[in-house]
């Protein structure tokens, strides 16, 4: 048998719905189901024949698709170290506040009367131990992506209430639902059980991209299959690392996917004897079950050939942990039950097992954080996507140095100011000069000298002072702070506003500098001239 994993990646997001919400809801399993990657890769199969459908009559579509023969098994995301996780086993329980460290209650129960609670991540992966202290262990929670639809009614083209539509002509109400879907850019790894000779055809299919899911043409449900590959079955385990075919004693058994079990009525059910029954015939030895960590699941799903639904059933939930007695079996069938698994509808991935996976009675969640692999792109020498980054930068600059300008803008108080005639006068040749590539400062400085020569000018700029000097002193010094060292201080400019982008960093040049001395002094003069306007204006 043959071992073929293959990566899924979105590049839409999806929506594989499960049954629960509200019933104007559609929320997403948080794994791509085996079901729905078999059902894409039936459509690959179909276009590389040519064809329309299937003949399900056919032996070796049965083989490759319906008869168990071939198992296509859940795609589930991938930890920080790019490997597939698996469910969070429902044995493992944290302390209520605790957030690092997990206990397995399979393992070992404790004997304290502390408030338990579960881990709340549905995938984790288990690493090595560091330092000879615990276990670690990853979890993983997919991301999401929410989206809100109004469903319109057609005739009128948006939503229109009940008792204005008439159904009669084939009106629908209006409505508001939501999509709860898993978001794009994520990757998931799935795998796929076959036959020696189906691995080379099966190969073939999983390239390119496929629609998975609803809602296809409302912009869900692209993805893209990537990094196949192949491994012999012996030579692979779901669980990763050797088989253990004891933990003090014990036999424990994990649910890898939701089960389908039958009782004696034929009905399904979630009872921890029918799986211990099904265990049993798979093992050959009668099983003694001494704990059971579970829970249940409604599967549904949808028959695009059908265009229905599928019937529901009752599932023994992934994640369930089983406890019994180490039995007297050979360790060849322990191996055998991880590959063949137990249930119906295994050829989409449902009753996988995993035989002492977790063994360690505590552990401990690995907080490192996930590190994103950003490829290095070398932007050529003044190409147009050069220049384009350089304009971010130096937006991104100036959108800070305004902040800075307003900031110290604020705390500047001229008394007695000028009257707004005067400060009108210095505030257009300094607008003058802004509207100019290369504004000049030594206009200002003209004026500055004309004010020295006029009497009248030169008592209202030497009456109006900022701080202990006067206005006219202060504008002098001011217009002479051109150099970087006097500048910075002067706009409380600090190095980590000059951002860049793409390695790029936007430079501070004479001309930016002079610009903004031009502007901080208009911003001190507009705010005496607004203040000196309101006081004009009280009687």
């Amino acid at each position: 048998m043959k071992v073929i994993t293959y990566r899924i990646t979105l590049l839409e997001p999806t929506l594989v719905t499960a049954l629960e919400g509200d019933p104007n809801e559609g929320r997403a399993f948080d794994y791509l189901p085996g079901s729905v990657l078999r059902g894409a890769i039936i459509g690959k199969y179909l276009r590389a024949r040519n064809q329309t459908e299937l003949d399900a009559a056919d032996s070796d579509v049965r083989r490759l698709f319906f008869d168990g023969t071939t198992r296509y098994l859940n795609g589930y995301p991938l930890d920080r170290l790019n490997r597939r996780t698996l469910p969070t086993p429902l044995s493992w329980q944290r302390e209520k506040g605790n957030e690092t460290d997990i206990y397995d209650f399979a393992v070992e129960m404790p004997d304290d009367d502390r408030q338990w609670q579960g881990v709340g991540k549905p995938f984790c992966s288990l690493g090595e131990s560091e330092n000879g202290g615990r276990q670690k262990v990853r979890l993983v929670q997919p991301d999401r992506h929410i989206a809100v639809h109004t469903a319109r009614t057609r005739r009128f083209g948006r939503a229109m209430p009940a008792d204005k539509i008439d159904s009669s002509r084939g009106d629908m109400p209006g409505a508001v639902y939501r999509y709860d879907a898993l978001a794009p850019g994520q990757t998931f790894e799935a795998v796929i059980l076959c036959d020696d000779g189906d691995a080379a055809q099966i190969k073939t299919w999983l390239t390119g991209e496929v629609i998975l899911g609803g809602s296809r043409s409302g912009g869900y449900g692209r993805a893209k299959f990537e990094f196949v590959r192949e491994v012999d079955a012996e030579n692979w385990r779901e669980t990763h690392g050797a088989l253990v075919p004891d933990v003090n004693g014990k036999l424990i058994i994990t649910l890898l996917s939701d089960a389908l079990l039958r009782n004696d009525n034929g009905q399904f059910v979630v009872d921890p004897h029918v799986v211990k029954t099904a265990l049993s015939q798979r093992l050959g030895v009668s099983l003694i079950l001494k704990q059971a960590f579970l829970g249940g699941e409604t599967i549904g799903g949808f028959n695009r050939k059908w265009g229905l639904p599928l019937p529901q059933a009752l599932a023994i939930k992934m994640g369930s942990v089983f406890v019994f007695d180490r039995p007297d079996c050979d360790d060849r069938k322990l191996r055998e039950l991880e590959i063949t698994g137990i249930g119906e509808r295994r050829a989409e991935g449902f009753g996988r097992v995993a035989v002492n996976w977790h063994t360690e009675a505590e552990l401990q969640v690995d907080t490192t954080p996930e590190t994103s692999d950003v490829a290095r792109i070398t932007i050529p020498r003044n190409s147009e996507s050069e220049k384009l980054l350089k304009r971010m930068a130096e937006q991104m600059l100036r959108r800070r140095l305004d902040e800075r300008l307003i900031a110290k803008a604020l705390n500047i108080q001229i008394i007695n100011a000028p009257s707004n005639a005067q400060l009108s006068r210095l505030r257009n040749i300094i607008h003058d000069e802004l509207m100019k590539d290369a504004p000049d400062p030594q206009r200002v400085r003209d004026f500055l000298n004309t004010v020295r020569e006029r009497s009248t000018a030169r008592k209202q700029f030497e009456r109006a002072r900022v701080g202990t000097r006067t206005l006219l002193s202060w504008l002098e010094e001011t217009l002479q702070q051109r150099d970087e060292n006097s500048w910075k201080p002067l706009l409380g400019f600090e190095e980590a506003d000059a951002r860049s982008v793409a390695g790029l960093r936007a430079e501070l040049t004479e001309l930016l500098r002079i610009e903004y001395l031009l502007r901080f002094i208009d911003a001190v003069l507009a705010r005496a001239a607004k203040k000196r306007r309101k006081e004009e204006q009280q009687p």
